[in-house]
């Protein structure tokens, strides 16, 4: 009688366990009762920035802003925040008062990426260096002179705070390009904002 009961019990436990791993999987099960696990999205083109010559594939495109009369200049940096990352350094004073200003960068791609999907970087500024207003951003992806697409953002949100007064956020765009692309826009955009300092930009990618 207690054999049965000792295997009556080990049996349930398993049947629990296996429930359990089901359950967290996340996954339909399908009829097998087996999650499948979803392949990660191929990333089609990347920069961290850990070597200071990738930024001679970005410059600022003065003749793409739009109501923007400050400056605005691009240069690597590995010491503010500890880590390697684009560095632009911008000036919204005389535009505090615009919806939109909008300095843009430019950024090619050699050899050209096809396929792509989603746009992913991390943006870290000082809300210090402004009295208010916000930040967004925009990209347009070419081939040649041919915008394929083009997406906005709403205001670029926190995710984490730094020990030194800078902020991270982490910006994500949908933009789909079959053609080959070979460059793009990227756009910080000053919404009412008096911002005048360093934004970095690192961990770029496309998927």
């Amino acid at each position: 009688m207690k054999k049965n009961v000792i295997i009556t019990s080990a049996i349930l436990l398993v049947i629990a366990l296996l429930i359990g791993s089901c359950a967290s999987g996340g996954g339909s099960g399908g009829k097998s009762g087996k999650t499948e696990e979803k392949a990660a999205p191929a990333v089609k083109w990347s920069c961290d920035f850990s070597n200071p010559a990738s930024v001679a594939n970005f410059a600022m495109a003065p003749e793409e802003y739009w109501d923007f009369k400050g400056t605005a200049a691009l240069s690597h940096d590995d010491k503010t925040l500890g880590m390697p990352l684009l560095r632009l350094d911008v000036d919204f004073t005389k535009d505090a008062n615009s919806d939109w200003s909008e300095p843009k960068m430019r950024i090619k791609f050699d050899p050209a990426i096809e396929n792509i999907k989603t746009f992913y970087f991390d943006i870290y500024y000082n809300p210090t260096f402004s009295k208010g207003g916000q930040l967004k951003s925009k990209i347009i992806i070419y081939n040649g002179k041919t915008a394929l697409a083009d997406n906005m953002t709403d205001s670029i949100k926190t995710v984490e705070e730094l020990s030194n007064g800078y902020v991270k956020g982490t910006v994500r765009f949908v933009a789909r390009g079959a053609k080959p692309v070979d460059n793009m826009l990227l756009s910080i955009v000053g919404y009412r904002t008096n911002y005048k300092g360093p934004i970095f930009i690192g961990n770029m990618r496309w998927e």
